[in-house]
């Protein structure tokens, strides 16, 4: 039935079918292609979302507002490192909403004279002290001839725009108001003049009981069982390649020897038992370069014939990885290929984890270029690339995956007891130095000295104290050579005649401040000290302000074209 059903379809509407095949490829190519109509409708438009005259739904409106504000903060801030994506879409925005309002304000473009100091104040054309570098400007400016993406016009246009951003950050900011409670605080915080004497606590002979049955140190690691987990590992072996074999064939000029000595004699020092060669004092090289030489001679060649090995090596290595793929070789028939290969070797390492590379491999500190290629290897993947290794090369072959797993506390004991007795030692620790504090903060109002009374106390917790008492300082001045900084987090808290809490500055090893003396500033609010600072103040949490109100104004507009939530 079936098939006289199709063969009289076929007969007698053979052009229906055609019509209805012609409808379907066309319905199929819109689908498919959203981009194109009827009228060639150009590009997919994506919603739009307007932004002070942008539409950041469009990627060229994008790339201006990114490319600016990159300009920006390289001209005004010249960062060292790259600046995170975040920080760098939120300043963009900010700064054209800036723009924006600027405009609406109708303020003025800058004069020449504003932009010129604008100029002088960018960190762009800033020598190492920070002052203004004509030269580094003239380079900067001559170096646009060639840039493709960055023109003259670019700078000046960002250098413009930077100005009128400031100046209405400025107009937004106001005069900015202080209490004169804060400042009359902060002046007396930053000139008040300290006389410190410092007792450092050493604890290396602290020898408190620790109890450390097993009943305890399983409990401990029951409760850190995470930190002892044994991350997932990779099991391996190594068709290793010697480059000993390869010494004997490599072969070196005079020429290259001395090259290599030139360009850098104070890597190879004057053999054991032999007198180090005389250094010219104008230059830092051997006075006598001839004899200096001929004592490094060997050391050179040694150096120069062991890199060339390696080399070679290196390459017989990568031929072997070769074959291995062409032949598709499997590990379990690896062994018969090394044999077929003389100059090879297979060992195996067993499994490999970041911090126990074996030595074969370079040890830990080729961790870097060996765990990169452990962790590509799969069964799909057995053969990593090849690595130089201190005796030469070699692959590194996948054997297995072992899972991440937690180990029963027998395999780990010596771990555990180490971590526990460290952990406790510091509590211990710690908590006789709060209790030296407490008995020292009790016995000084009897007027006892605080050099004899921490002395005491500590002798008597099994604490070793050294005393020191730095020069007078005060914060806003260079502080004396021998104060340990850990010290200045007592000085808020800290006033004459107290000593602070215990501060701990290391394993087994704390502070106690003692204030000998506190000499507050007189406070002058008609000094040019307080007016100085008044104003400081007043311009910080006026630009904190002007800048809490952008980020918000640019969080509203962003919100008002923000997609729907699902």
């Amino acid at each position: 039935m079936i098939s006289w059903i199709q063969r009289t379809f076929q007969q007698h509407f053979k052009w229906m079918f055609l019509t209805l095949l012609v409808l379907v490829i066309i319905s199929f190519v819109f689908v498919t292609n959203a981009s194109h109509g009827l009228a060639g409708a150009g590009e997919r438009k994506l919603p739009s979302r307007p932004f002070f005259g942008l539409d950041l739904s469009r990627q060229e409106d994008q790339r201006t507002l990114g490319a600016d504000a990159q300009l920006s903060i390289y001209l005004r801030y010249n960062p060292q490192r790259e600046i995170p994506e975040a920080q760098l879409s939120q300043y963009a925005l900010t700064r054209h909403a800036t723009l924006h309002l600027a405009d609406q304000l109708r303020l003025p473009l800058p004069t020449s004279e504003q932009l010129v100091a604008h100029i002088r104040t960018l960190r762009a054309f800033a020598d190492p002290k920070g002052e203004f570098d004509a030269k580094r400007y003239t380079d900067f400016i001559d170096s646009l001839k060639t840039n493709p993406r960055t023109t003259e016009a670019d700078v000046s246009r960002v250098i413009s725009d930077d100005v009128r951003v400031q100046a209405f950050e400025k107009l937004l900011a106001g005069p900015g108001y202080v209490l004169p409670s804060d400042v009359a605080d902060l002046l007396a915080k930053r000139d008040t003049t300290w006389t410190l004497a410092l007792a450092t606590i050493d604890g290396s002979a602290f020898a408190p009981a620790i109890d450390t049955s097993d009943a305890t140190l399983e409990k401990w690691f029951e409760t850190n069982a995470r930190r002892y987990e044994i991350a997932e590992r990779v099991s391996v072996a190594a068709l290793q390649v010697s480059a000993t074999p390869y010494l004997a064939g490599v072969s070196l000029s005079d020429a290259r020897i001395r090259a290599a000595f030139d360009a850098n004699p104070s890597a190879y020092p004057a053999p054991a038992g032999a007198a180090a060669p005389t250094l010219d004092p104008a230059t830092g090289k051997p006075a006598d370069p001839e004899a200096a030489f001929a004592a490094a001679r060997p050391a050179v060649e040694a150096e120069l014939r062991k890199k060339e090995s390696d080399k070679a090596a290196l390459a017989a290595a990568s031929d072997l990885a070769v074959q291995l793929l062409e032949r598709n070789v499997k590990p379990a028939d690896l062994a018969a290929f090394v044999a077929q290969h003389p100059g090879s070797t297979l060992a195996e390492l067993g499994p490999i984890a970041g911090g126990s590379v074996p030595a074969s491999l370079g040890g830990n500190t080729a961790s870097g270029q060996v765990m990169p290629e452990v962790e590509r290897l799969s069964a799909d993947r057995p053969y990593s690339n090849p690595l130089p290794t201190p005796d030469g090369a070699a692959l590194l072959v996948w054997r297995e995956t072992l899972p991440a797993r937690t180990p029963a506390f027998a395999e780990v004991k010596a771990t555990v007891l180490a971590d526990y007795r460290a952990a406790e030692l510091r509590r211990l620790f710690n908590e006789a130095g709060r209790n030296l504090q407490t008995t020292v903060a009790a016995t000084l109002p009897s007027g006892k000295p605080f050099a004899d009374t921490v002395t005491t106390a500590a002798t008597a917790a099994g604490l070793k104290v050294t005393l020191k008492t730095p020069k007078p300082f005060n914060l806003s001045g260079s502080f004396p050579e021998d104060l340990d900084y850990t010290a200045l987090q007592a000085l808020q808290t800290l006033s004459k005649g107290k000593v602070s809490d215990f501060l701990p500055t290391g394993d087994n090893a704390g502070l106690l401040v003692y204030a000998v003396d506190q000499q507050l500033p007189v406070v002058d609010s008609s000094s040019a000290a307080y007016k100085e600072l008044r104003t400081r103040l007043a311009d910080n949490l006026g630009q904190s302000n002007a800048q809490s109100l952008l980020s918000g104004l640019v969080e509203t507009e962003l919100t008002k074209s923000a997609p729907a939530a699902p």
